[in-house]
């Protein structure tokens, strides 16, 4: 069975469109260069902010800029109070060092909730802002009724974005946690004993069907095109056949994470004295 996640994301928009009303807030989008999922994403930024009546502004910059003229646009932006939330879209171009610059936006603007201090409290349980697309993954299986507690739960890809802290969430919520990478020896074998499959690696089908036990639930955070423009996962259609419950691509994850992005910003623009 797929699963979507407009139900979970109307819910949403509903309480962030409320708290606009009565709390300011604005988010700056950083995006750098011409990548086409960035522009995918950014794109459904600019639609959720339009349907909840926030402002974003998007600065794009030329995939040739340097290190220092980002840097010095993200100080320009950490220092504008009418600015609440600041994020940089990845993947970034090979010669910009993605880590510092996340680190240089101050942490009560950090709306995707990954820089160190915000990740610190992740780590410690402590109530803050956490990575968007694994908010929504923990979201999703828990509005479906699907039990983390004692399961085994697999994750493959280990970014700072989704996987690593992603792993944090599931292990705070009892599950049985490994995280899967490029160095992992075998893969397969990994990923036939979960419960709970999380793939979030960007790469086209790449989880097959040989690779699943049947009644696992699998959720395919991967945001991929093939040849013809279609968006699809990181796992296989015969793959998902086999599963439980899977998520959709498009609409499953990816719906919800936008979302969670704006609901980061809500809780920033609520935190502020």
């Amino acid at each position: 069975m797929l699963i979507y996640g407009k139900e979970i994301r109307e819910k949403l928009k509903e309480q962030i469109r409320q708290s606009a009303l009565n709390t300011p807030m604005k988010m700056a989008v950083v995006k750098v260069g011409d990548d086409q999922p960035s522009q995918v994403y950014v794109n459904s930024i600019r639609r959720f902010a339009d349907e909840v009546g926030v402002a974003v502004d998007v600065h794009n910059l030329a995939a040739s800029v340097e290190q220092s003229q980002v840097e010095k646009l993200i100080q320009e932006l950490n220092a504008d109070p009418d600015i609440t939330g600041i994020m940089i879209q990845t993947p970034l171009p090979d010669h910009l060092h993605a880590s510092s610059l996340v680190n240089l936006i101050h942490h009560s603007k950090d709306v995707e909730g990954i820089h160190n201090f915000n990740l610190g409290k992740l780590i410690s349980r402590e109530e803050g802002v956490k990575p968007s697309t694994p908010k929504a993954t923990v979201r999703m299986l828990k509005d479906h009724n699907i039990p983390i507690e004692g399961r085994k739960v697999t994750i493959v890809g280990r970014s700072t974005i989704v996987g690593s802290p992603l792993a944090v969430m599931m292990t705070a919520e009892n599950g049985t946690v490994t995280v899967c990478h490029t160095k992992t020896a075998d893969l397969a074998a990994e990923t036939r004993g979960a419960d709970i499959l999380i793939t979030a690696i960007g790469r086209q089908n790449y989880i097959t069907a040989d690779m699943v036990k049947e009644g696992v639930v699998i959720i395919d955070a991967g945001i991929n095109f093939d040849e013809k423009g279609k968006m699809v996962g990181d796992v296989d259609e015969a793959a998902k056949e086999k599963a439980s419950i899977a998520s959709a691509v498009p609409g499953g994850v990816g719906a919800i994470t936008v979302a969670e992005l704006f609901d980061n910003l809500r809780i920033l623009a609520e935190a502020r004295p």
